[in-house]
């Protein structure tokens, strides 16, 4: 369900030095392997999964993309190059208790770029397209948890530190 209005497809392209980026896209349910497989290869390098734990990990991971996407619950990004998906951003919506705007909020993760395409400008267009998603979206609090290497991108896209480690978005009805 697409409750933002967000474009479908975004198209960019780097310099002659840079690995060719074609497009970004919104993720659907069709999606769920190559999300799999890009949340599988980000854990492993933040050595959360071991390697050997890859092929027990995907199909898991397949069904619960699919599974919060049925749900409405999951916003993605693809970063695509020639045909093949080589980056995401997500986001999933949770509900918390009530609160005077809303009990809906939303946690960004699972941005993750091929290493091949990184230092590009990837990972800041997919974060940016999900954070067009979110400020439509009517969430109440938007935040992450980034790696301590990734702060300054979320920083340059409005996320703000606060005192535990977590950045927060404010989203548009409320910043």
């Amino acid at each position: 369900m697409d409750r933002t209005g967000a474009p479908e497809t975004a198209r960019f392209s780097f310099g002659a030095d840079a690995a060719p980026l074609t497009s970004l896209r919104r993720a659907g349910p069709g999606d769920a392997a190559d999300l799999a497989r890009l949340r599988a290869a980000s854990l492993i390098e933040l050595e959360h999964l071991q390697a050997s734990g890859r092929a027990a990990f995907e199909p898991r991971a397949m069904s619960d993309f699919a599974r919060l996407f049925a749900e409405g619950r999951l916003i993605a990004w693809l970063a695509v190059a020639r045909g093949t998906v080589i980056g995401s951003a997500c986001a999933n919506y949770f509900e918390r208790l009530p609160y005077r705007d809303g009990t809906l909020h939303a946690e960004l993760s699972g941005v993750y770029v091929d290493p091949a395409y990184r230092r590009a400008g990837c990972a800041s267009r997919l974060v940016a397209a999900v954070v067009a998603d979110l400020r439509r979206s009517g969430a109440r609090k938007t935040f992450l948890r980034p790696a301590a290497t990734a702060r300054s991108l979320y920083a340059r896209l409005g996320f703000v530190d606060d005192a535990t480690g977590v950045m927060s978005l404010a989203t548009a009805a409320h910043g």
